[in-house]
């Protein structure tokens, strides 16, 4: 099982503060896995998703394989929406 928690605006926008799924092997790569949470995909997609601060495990995907970066199982993924200000 992967968990996936989302944080700030992000929950207020989805409805879901965390969603586990199962991966059905033993690796995926982040972007296969947003394929099972398409409003997450959407979302993402329409902001940028350089725009987000995606943690697996505590380290920033984009320090890894960015969107390539493989998921396992056990796995947890925090994903943060753009901090605004003023």
């Amino acid at each position: 099982m992967v968990e996936v928690r989302v944080y700030l605006t992000l929950r207020e926008k989805l409805g879901w503060k965390s969603k586990t799924l199962s991966l059905g092997r033993n690796k995926v790569k982040f972007s296969e896995l947003l394929d099972e949470l398409k409003d997450l995909k959407g979302i993402l997609e329409d902001f940028g998703y350089e725009n987000f601060m995606i943690l697996l495990n505590g380290r920033n995907i984009r320090l890894l394989d960015w969107l390539d970066t493989e998921v396992e199982e056990g796995d947890s993924i925090d994903i943060f929406p753009p901090a605004g200000g003023g």
